[in-house]
């Protein structure tokens, strides 16, 4: 089961909402836009469960929830400064013949969270620099990274039962 980016529409900002029953959740501003469900598709990272949300109609991505958090890998230290961005949203085909085995997982990190799809080199980023999507050379989802800032990240942490 892959993501698979096809094109990238203008950036307009996302939300983060963090919650004590739905850990994490980011929303972009396609959602008000939809006319239909977005199409939903919830992964297994590790063990941790993620649902990523996309416009059925363009493919855009609306928003990426942190459902469950199950064992996390834990640092203080700070998210890498990514390379290059893309300025846009997402926009992406969903293919669930694919099978990928590869290590998975969700990061915390002091300033914001990683959420590892498959372990592949990130050739392509797209995003802005608080929320940015990665994509390696053939165009699969490899990464997802949101900065939230200390306060955000202890409040995150606490929800998660992590102090």
């Amino acid at each position: 089961m892959s993501f698979t980016i096809h094109g990238a529409r203008p950036h307009g900002g996302h939300t983060v909402e963090i919650d004590e029953y739905v850990p994490l959740t980011i929303q972009w501003p396609g959602y008000a836009r939809l006319r239909q469900t977005p199409q939903t598709v919830v992964l297994d990272v590790g063990a941790s469960l993620v649902e990523v949300k996309t416009d059925r109609d363009s493919g855009e991505v609306v928003e990426l929830v942190l459902v469950d958090m199950g064992r996390l890998e834990s640092s203080d230290t700070p998210l890498l400064v990514t390379g290059t961005v893309e300025s846009g949203i997402p926009l992406l085909s969903y293919d669930e013949s694919t099978q990928d085995d590869s290590v998975s997982g969700v990061h915390l990190h002091s300033d914001g969270l990683r959420v590892r799809f498959r372990q592949e080199r990130t050739s392509r980023s797209v995003g802005d620099e608080e929320a940015v999507f990665g994509f390696s050379e053939t165009g699969g989802l490899v990464e997802f990274e949101v900065r939230l800032g200390l306060d955000r990240m202890a409040e995150l942490r606490a929800v998660c039962g992590l102090g």
